[in-house]
């Protein structure tokens, strides 16, 4: 059984490598995740670079390196030295409680009131504020686009899983083979299974492949292959129904982009969408996938958190393939 099924992957890999179509699907996602990280601004950029002298305070001095590089001189007179030198740092001087900057005058526009910002929140850091202050996540921890471009990357690579399967079944439907599997010694099942298995395969590869690019190396990879499992389930089963009611590749594959309408719906829905609305989305498999996503990027993510969304992804997977057996059925005859 496993020899069979194993036989019938290696056969869609092996045609698949000689497909352009799914060259470029197996290229593109790592492409996408080069684009992207060329476009975002290193995650361990400075944002104000300093200098002080050796004997500064060194509360204040740990409070300057929370937002950028901090470097220290022996004297006053190679504070200046730094400061003039061609790139934007600037020297901080403690002088009995009060602090003197010292800027070349020829500073990025806007770094010097950076600077200036980070003292005056040390100068007054135990003043009660008459105000109720709230904090949210608007990517100080993390690039916005970083963490919503990866997210995205990953859910359009579970769809791109559908697009294998799909591909390999239209070549059968070309070559008169699909009908062939009912009067071979292959049952459907094995069958099934064979040509499902490098749509869950190719997501995982992909997945990992892209985070590793986009430098997101701590991140629990356990969690993110059951995430991308879940979903790209419903591009297996989606790409099982077009494969078998197309003879056509091209065709095929317009009939396959109609994935990516829900797809971006939902992520640009939970990004921009207000909190009250977002039940609205819930019918939606990749708004719970790429809610689980995020939370793993931003390492926020419980267990029984992804479980549950996966558990939702999972229980739409199942309405969809009910809706859709007999047509893949019929297909397959």
């Amino acid at each position: 059984m496993f020899r069979r099924i194993f036989a019938i992957t290696l056969r869609d890999l092996k045609s698949g490598l000689r497909d352009y179509m799914i060259l470029y699907v197996l290229i593109a996602p790592f492409l996408l995740a080069i684009i992207l990280k060329a476009f975002v601004p290193s995650a361990g950029a400075n944002l104000i670079s300093v200098a002080v002298l050796d004997d500064a305070d060194t509360a204040w001095v740990e409070t300057l390196e929370q937002y950028g590089s901090v470097e220290k001189f022996k004297t006053r007179d190679e504070l200046i030295r730094r400061v003039q030198d061609t790139d934007d740092v600037f020297a901080v001087i403690d002088i009995d409680g009060k602090f003197e900057v010292i800027a070349a005058g020829n500073e990025t526009e806007g770094s010097r009131e950076m600077v200036l910002s980070v003292i005056n929140g040390i100068t007054n850091q135990d003043l009660a504020l008459p105000v109720t202050l709230s904090i949210s996540d608007m990517g100080w921890r993390l690039s916005p686009l970083l963490q919503h471009g990866s997210n995205l990357i990953i859910l359009f690579v579970s769809i791109f899983g559908g697009f294998v399967v799909m591909f390999g079944l239209v070549e059968e439907k070309q070559y008169k083979t699909l009908a062939a599997i009912n009067v071979s010694a292959v049952s459907r099942s094995e069958y099934v299974i064979g040509k499902g298995i490098l749509g869950f395969i190719m997501p995982i590869l992909h997945g990992f492949g892209i985070l590793l690019i986009l430098g997101f190396t701590s991140i629990d990879y356990l969690k993110v292959s059951i995430v991308i499992i879940s979903v790209a389930l419903i591009g297996v089963i989606v790409g099982f129904v077009i494969g078998v009611w197309n003879d056509n590749q091209m065709t095929a594959v317009s009939s396959m982009k109609m994935t990516f309408l829900p797809l971006l719906g939902s992520v640009f829905g939970a990004i921009f969408l207000p909190d009250k609305w977002l039940p609205v989305l819930y019918w939606s498999p990749y708004y719970w996938a790429y809610m689980a996503v995020e939370g793993i990027i931003l390492k926020q993510a419980t267990w029984l958190f992804i479980l549950r969304n996966c558990a939702v992804i999972l229980l739409i997977a199942v309405i969809i393939f009910l809706l859709l057996q007999k047509k893949i059925r019929r297909g397959m005859a």
